[in-house]
């Protein structure tokens, strides 16, 4: 098996910005929100600080709770600004053509947040249609699926907008997960068929738009911006942050000694003490920390059929199936066999 992908399962503070934001002009309280995931409000002065990705998408649950509005992540993706993109924002409204901007887009994600993976790709042709592309976007974590896919095919839109000057809607928008009751915000925003229960989470539009000319483009600033992008990627694929090194030293230790706080932070060169305040500042305890590590090992390990549950049990340090299978559970709403049997659908 491939090593898991756990390194930069995180969101930039700029991303999460946007989120506070949004929901601050809705009469929501950003700091009791954070309160509610023990996060210090002083995480909003560091803008290349990262929280952990579990800690955004559970804000994200509180925020749909907190503002009452069950669409909150098409109205977040309508309501993007490049700032909260960070540096990828700038970077893409450098970009010449808007090929070139979902180029970077899809090489540069990580760096808003290692939440979903994003591809650009021809549609197989379909009858009296003319050509047309398919930018997709496939999350990692099973928590609040339908307002991350909904938060980022709107802003896609939003943003292609913004640094195109055209507001050409897509041919075709689809979802993976079930239509909810009322689909009229969906409808307003993206002027398009909307297709839900699909194969992915994708906007389909004409491939001759791909050679649009963006208004903002300069070639100075864009070669800038990608050596700061890239230096930026190299660090986080790297696992410089304490968040990333604790992850991997307990995957590693997870098979043989289980979760061990002293022996990590001894490995870390840390006290037990400082290890611990360091993940809270990031989002997690150690606990949460524990949790999210097995979910991400799991959800990757399952993707191997060769490996059976206790196998995939013992690698992430339950005791027996059994122990898996609950938190398995918990973690998505079904059984890993269920996971299992959709992964090969």
């Amino acid at each position: 098996m491939d090593n898991p992908p756990l390194l930069g399962s995180s969101v930039s503070v700029a991303y999460l910005q946007g989120l506070l934001d949004y929901l601050e002009r809705q009469g929501v309280d950003s700091n009791a929100l954070l309160a509610r995931v023990q996060l210090s409000p002083q995480v909003l002065a560091q803008r290349d600080q990262r929280i952990a990705a579990s800690t955004y998408l559970e804000l994200l649950g509180h925020g749909v709770q907190q503002s009452g509005d069950q669409h909150l992540g098409l109205h977040l993706g309508e309501a993007v600004r490049p700032g909260y993109y960070g540096v990828l924002g700038y970077l893409i409204m450098s970009c010449t053509t808007l090929a070139d901007a979902l180029h970077r887009q899809a090489r540069y994600a990580t760096l808003i947040g290692n939440l979903g993976q994003v591809d650009l790709a021809d549609e197989p042709p379909r009858e009296g249609l003319e050509p047309q592309v398919a930018n997709s976007w496939q999350p990692f974590l099973p928590q609040q699926q339908r307002q991350l896919s909904e938060e980022t095919l709107a802003g896609w839109v939003t943003f292609g907008h913004w640094i195109s000057g055209q507001d050409i809607p897509p041919t075709e928008v689809r979802f993976q997960h079930a239509a909810p009751a009322d689909v009229s915000e969906h409808q307003r925003i993206f002027r398009c068929p909307v297709l839900f229960d699909q194969a992915d989470n994708a906007l389909v539009f004409p491939k001759r738009l791909l050679a649009l000319p963006l208004g903002q483009a300069d070639a100075q600033v864009r070669l800038m911006l990608d050596a700061y992008a890239d230096r930026l990627l190299s660090e986080i694929k790297q696992g410089h942050s304490v968040l990333d090194r604790a992850r991997l030293e307990l995957a590693r230790q997870l098979p043989e000694a289980g979760a061990d706080l002293q022996q990590i932070a001894a490995r870390l060169a840390l006290s037990p003490r400082t290890l611990q305040r360091r993940l809270r500042e990031a989002g997690l305890s150690f606990n949460q920390l524990l949790d999210e590590t097995r979910q991400q090992l799991v959800l990757h390990y399952l993707r191997d059929p060769a490996l059976d549950l206790a196998e995939i049990a013992f690698l992430v340090g339950f005791s027996e199936p059994g122990s898996l299978a609950r938190a398995f559970r918990r973690w998505t709403g079904e059984s890993p066999g269920e996971y299992r049997r959709h992964l090969t659908l």
